[in-house]
C-alpha cells in the first residue's frame, strides 16, 4: 500500500515538473536553464518510481547530491564577483554587450545600460567603449543599439565609442583592448571599468585579465529575480567550461 502511494506521489510530481519545464520553456522567454532543471527533476522522479533495487536508487540519490554540491561550489566565485568591486577611478568603462531585439535593448542589455548610464553620471569624465557586434535576429549591432540608447539619456556622444567587431565575451576584450590602444596612443589605461550583469562579472574579469586589463567589475542587477537566479545557474556551465577548456 505504502509503496502505490509512493508511486501515484512520485507521478504526481512527475507531471508538475513536466508542467514546469513547459511553462519556462515555452511561456516564458530566456528560461531555458530553469526549463532544463524542471526537466531533470522530472527524469528523476521517474527512475526513483522505476527502478527497483533499492540500493540502485541510493546511488541515483548520491549523485544527484554530489552534483548540487559541486554546483554549489563552482557558484562561490560567481557569486562573490556578482557584487562589484565598488567605486575606482578609471578614465574608461567597457559596456559588455547581450542580445538586441530587433533595433531595441533586450531585458539583460537595458539592465547594463541603466549600470553604465549610473557609472558615466558619477565619473563625468569617463568614456565608454560599447562592445558587441551584429548577432541573428538583431538588425544592428549591440554596441549601436547601446550608443543610441546612451545618447537618448544625454551621455554626450563624444564619450561612447563603438566596438561592433566581438560576438564572444573574450572577443569583447580583444577589439576592446585594441580600440583602448587606438585612443591612447599605443598605452592601455589601467584600470578600466568593466560594466556587465552580475552573474557574469566573474567571468567577465577572468577573461579580461586574461588580456592585460586590470578590471573593476560594475555590477548590472537583474531585475526579474527568477531570471536572474536561471542565470546564475547557467553561470556555473559556463564557468566550468572556462576553467576546463579556457573559453
Amino acid at each position: 500500500m505504502r509503496s502505490a502511494t509512493q508511486k501515484k506521489r512520485n507521478f504526481f510530481l512527475t507531471m508538475v515538473f513536466l508542467m514546469l519545464a513547459c511553462f519556462f520553456q515555452f511561456v516564458l522567454i530566456g528560461y531555458q536553464t530553469i526549463a532544463l532543471l524542471f526537466a531533470g527533476l522530472a527524469v528523476f522522479t521517474i527512475l526513483l518510481t522505476c527502478i527497483p533495487v533499492g540500493w540502485i536508487r541510493h546511488i541515483l540519490v548520491g549523485l544527484v547530491l554530489a552534483g548540487v554540491i559541486c554546483l554549489g561550489l563552482i557558484e562561490i566565485p560567481i557569486v562573490a564577483a556578482s557584487a562589484g568591486d565598488g567605486s575606482a577611478d578609471a578614465e574608461y568603462v567597457i559596456v559588455l554587450g547581450a542580445g538586441v531585439n530587433g533595433q531595441e535593448p533586450s531585458l539583460s542589455l537595458y539592465n547594463r545600460l541603466v549600470a553604465a548610464k549610473a557609472w558615466l553620471e558619477e565619473h563625468p569624465d569617463g568614456k565608454a567603449i560599447l562592445s558587441g557586434g551584429q548577432g541573428p535576429g538583431e538588425q544592428i549591432s549591440e554596441a549601436e543599439a547601446m550608443y543610441r540608447w546612451l545618447a537618448a539619456c544625454g551621455i554626450a556622444e563624444d564619450r561612447l565609442y563603438k566596438e561592433e567587431q566581438s560576438t564572444t565575451t573574450r572577443e569583447n576584450f580583444q577589439y576592446s583592448v585594441a580600440l583602448l590602444k587606438d585612443l591612447n596612443g599605443g598605452t592601455l589605461p589601467q584600470p578600466v571599468a568593466v560594466v556587465s550583469s552580475e552573474y557574469h562579472l566573474y567571468r567577465a574579469e577572468y577573461l579580461a585579465r586574461q588580456v592585460g586589463l586590470e578590471p573593476v567589475g560594475v555590477a548590472a542587477k537583474t531585475t526579474l529575480p527568477v531570471l536572474r537566479l536561471n542565470y546564475f545557474i547557467r553561470e556555473g556551465a559556463a564557468v566550468v567550461r572556462l576553467w576546463v577548456w579556457g573559453y
